[in-house]
């Protein structure tokens, strides 16, 4: 494991018709007894604690000041035909927007929801609020295309025989849901494509300019980089001079990027797609900080976790330092992995074990969303999968894990700081709490006929009766 500072050198909850069994309680250590169970439904959110929405699975959502929920994510107009190798199908990206209540909030672009398309085949990828209100968007913008050969390297060709084009791009919407002409190109900002097909990290800096990250590279060689791009508040592309990366710098994918309170940029990622037939060799984490003007990296090092670690994000937390939060699975055991940054950079020897913290979590289980609580102890939210005898009918539980600031289980959560709930056909996605403490909880159902329902339901969390 390493201590060095990168900076110094520069039915799925507990009640109602949706809601299933949770596992006991157990042991562990507790910053802050919860008084209620955190996952009892609020009533008063939609109907029952649950509001119901006909859409596609969100892959991206914002909770804005003001209690209002935003849901991003992508709708398929026409399928890939039959007999290709793979593509990009023609996908628009919608946005929605919920009342503090659960309802839809009608005054927000059209009934409630905006759409647009950037490409043709589009999938958004991270969405941020700026001070002003202004709504930005990290899109994956692609020209719908079809694969008809079966090699790895075989070109994705559009309708009219040309070779698909790609980009990362900025979409900004005003705070009613009206593209935002003030910003960019008419509302948009283009800049070169990521290597990695689901994920882009977007960032405001203290002075609402915006940072995004984005990979390079080609991971299936396992070469890696990433690069930050650097825009205005309004969306201008900045150019400033380039300079050499230095040596020591660490290359991986570019997959999280956060801006901490003194302004310093960092940001993480691993080698993506990669499993090490000797799991103690892979490498971790590596994690980055970079030069405030040119954006380039002035410093990078590895985190090992002595496993096959995926890493999910970086989270901030009250001390202005941060967590890089993931997870290691082997053939039979899954852990959850945390290591704790100070505001420096240096890796807290006091967290867990030498900076690390680990937890034993349900199979099959992966991160989707991860929040710093008030007393400062850690949740991080996953959904497991489990299959049948023939590999297929998967069914699917939510995974709560919440761990203290000093890296250990929360006694008074679960069980060993885990909740686990009871298998359904809803898939968990999205959890964020709100500025009362209640958990707004997103999930999806999806029928045989493989249309889907958005469920958003609110619970009591760690609010205080």
């Amino acid at each position: 494991m390493q201590a060095k500072s990168f900076l110094s050198s520069s039915s799925f909850l507990c009640t109602g018709t949706l809601l299933a069994a949770l596992a006991g309680c157990g042991g562990g250590s507790s910053p802050a007894p919860l008084s209620i169970d955190p996952l009892k439904a609020d009533t008063s959110y939609g109907i029952g604690g649950t509001t119901k929405l006909n859409l596609p699975a969100p892959s991206a959502i914002a909770l804005q000041p003001d209690g209002k929920l935003l849901l991003a994510g992508s709708r398929e107009l026409a399928p890939l035909p039959v007999g290709n190798y793979g593509g990009a199908a023609a996908r628009e990206v919608y946005v929605r927007r919920l009342d503090p209540n659960g309802a839809t909030d009608t005054s927000f672009g059209k009934n409630g929801e905006v759409i647009f398309t950037v490409k043709g085949s589009d999938y958004p990828a991270d969405i941020k609020l700026q001070k002003s209100g202004r709504i930005v968007l990290a899109v994956l913008a692609g020209e719908p295309c079809v694969v008809s050969i079966p090699f790895i390297s075989a070109p994705c060709v559009t309708a009219a025989g040309t070779s698909a084009v790609r980009s990362s791009n900025l979409v900004a919407l005003t705070p009613r849901g009206l593209p935002d002409a003030t910003f960019g190109q008419n509302g948009m900002a283009e800049t070169g494509a990521s290597q990695n097909p689901q994920r882009l990290a977007l960032a405001v800096k203290n002075d609402q300019s915006l940072l995004l990250l984005r990979s390079g590279g080609i991971a299936r060689l396992q070469i890696y980089s990433r690069t930050l791009d650097m825009f205005s508040a309004n969306g201008i592309p900045d150019a400033p001079a380039p300079q050499p990366t230095p040596a020591q710098a660490c290359e991986a994918s570019g997959e999280s990027l956060l801006v901490q309170n003194s302004g310093r940029i960092v940001s993480a990622g691993g080698p993506s797609y990669v499993s090490y037939a000797e799991p103690t060799v892979h490498p971790g984490v590596c994690v980055a900080a970079h030069d405030p003007k040119s954006g380039l990296q002035t410093f990078g090092a590895w985190t090992r976790f002595d496993g096959n670690y995926t890493f999910f994000s970086l989270v901030s937390t009250l001390d202005d330092g941060f967590v890089a939060v993931g997870t290691s699975c082997g053939t039979a055991n899954c852990q959850l992995g945390i290591a704790r940054y100070g505001a420096n950079g240096e890796l807290q020897p006091s967290y867990g074990q030498a900076g690390i913290a680990r937890m034993a979590i349900p199979e099959r289980s992966s991160i989707t969303s991860t929040s710093v609580l008030p007393d400062d102890s850690l949740v991080v939210f996953a959904n497991r999968v489990v299959y049948d005898s023939n590999g297929s009918n998967p069914q699917f539980g939510a995974v709560w894990m919440r761990m203290s600031p000093q890296g250990e289980p929360v006694s008074d959560f679960g069980n060993g700081g885990v909740l686990s709930t009871a298998l359904s056909t809803i898939r968990p996605t999205h959890f964020v709490p709100d500025a009362q403490g209640r958990w707004l909880v997103v999930s999806v159902d999806r029928d045989p006929s493989g249309s889907e329902t958005v469920l958003i339901q609110r619970t009591a969390g760690h609010s205080r009766p």
